[in-house]
């Protein structure tokens, strides 16, 4: 009477020890010594966990922002004996292992023109200099408009973290009103673009002391993302939009401007509207700078979800043990980041460059983007043949 078919989606998870089996050989006649066949590629000599476990590692860490501890407890109930403390010299050594790569990716805004940046606050628990308890450090992004991600790690908020980045930058940074910033924006330096969503979200604070205030000035505010987004939908390139800004973003901000000028002198300055307005105002040079170039964004919300990463993995992990912690998280977030914008799965990625690097001299291909250019096609052709090797016995 043939079959009835009934399918349901089911998960196999298998943690499994590799055993990795090499032939040894000697001459009699003579008598060179012990000559050992060559294994199969691995990161690193004599290392307990494999590439695959390493970049499954690397994933859940930074990934899915799992704490150590629950990785252990994790692979204890299924019966593997792995410690916390394995595991975390593991995942910094594949960041020293894969730190070449990250400085590339670092080089590669230097040369850039149009930056995204932001930064999150961050917990050192034990500090390297012992002089206190914890104490905060920063984890920084930059950001370009092709999706690389790069982290950044200092342990306080001083500006000479963005000094190194941004203090021969002349292109157009996208940032929020951090005064440290300032320092590196002028006429023979980079070019300040504010983020309107800041400026939104002061107006919206006003609206519990000033409603019909605020109700008009966020109602100009939605017309400046309704046209974001009609070139959006009608996917205008750089040219067209910028075109489309000058025509009708332009007027806008004019009015908009002058409404504020007004109402400046009418309201309390220390009030939520009277900040709200001083805010704008001192601001606006840099928040109308978006409108002289269509490549420019109307806000910086692009950096602000690359740090999302971070707020909520700090809920999990909640904080570094110490700085070398916050290194090791820079340069692995800003390479799985990376990778994601690129359209690739971090678990291949990783796994693959973790011993490519050893033998690839061109360090540039490996970087994400260039990765799955040049690599991605034979990776995916050699998991394929393992899979119908393994599901044909």
């Amino acid at each position: 009477m043939g079959f009835e078919t009934t399918k349901e989606l089911e998960r196999l998870e298998l943690t499994f020890v590799h055993v990795i089996k090499r032939s040894k050989y000697a001459c009699r006649q003579c008598e060179e010594g012990v000559r050992t066949t060559p294994g199969p590629d691995r990161p690193f000599e004599k290392g307990l966990l494999g590439t695959g476990f390493l970049s499954y590692l690397i994933n859940e860490r930074f990934g899915n922002h799992m704490p150590y501890h629950r990785i252990e407890k994790k692979h204890a109930r299924e019966g593997v004996d792995v410690s916390r403390s394995v595991l975390e010299r593991s995942v910094a050594r594949c960041a020293a292992r894969l730190e070449p790569i990250y400085n590339l990716l670092v080089e590669k805004f230097r040369a850039a023109d149009i930056l995204f940046t932001d930064d999150t606050p961050v917990t050192i628990a034990s500090p390297e200099d012992r002089s206190s308890g914890s104490k905060k450090g920063r984890i920084w992004i930059y950001l370009d408009r092709m999706g690389n991600h790069a982290y950044d790690f200092t342990d306080t908020r001083k500006k000479d973290g963005p000094a190194e980045w941004l203090g021969d930058f002349k292109g157009f940074v996208h940032a929020d009103a951090y005064p440290a910033h300032y320092q590196f924006f002028g006429p023979d330096a980079a070019t300040e673009v504010a983020c309107w969503a800041h400026t939104r979200r002061k107006f919206v604070e006003a609206e519990s002391t000033e409603p019909k205030l605020a109700a008009e000035i966020l109602s100009r505010i939605r017309e400046l993302y309704a046209l974001e987004r009609i070139a959006k939908d009608n996917e205008l390139d750089d040219a067209a939009r910028g075109q489309l800004r000058q025509e009708k973003a332009v007027p806008i901000l004019g009015d908009l401007r002058a409404q504020l000028a007004l109402l400046e002198m009418q309201v309390l300055p220390q009030g939520p509207m009277g900040k709200a307005i001083a805010y704008a105002m001192r601001q606006w040079q840099a928040m109308t700078t978006y409108t002289s170039d269509g490549r420019l964004s109307i806000d910086n919300n692009a950096a602000e979800r690359a740090l999302r990463a971070i707020a909520v993995g700090q809920k999990n992990w909640m904080f570094f043990q110490r700085e070398s912690g916050g290194r090791t998280a820079a340069i692995l977030f800003s390479l799985l980041k990376t990778a994601e914008a690129a359209g690739i799965d971090p678990l291949i990625y990783f796994r693959d460059i973790l011993v490519r690097i050893d033998r690839e001299r061109d360090t540039a291909k490996l970087l994400p983007f260039a990765w799955k250019e040049n690599f991605a096609a034979e990776v995916a052709e050699r998991r394929q043949a393992a899979v119908a090797l393994i599901t044909s016995k």
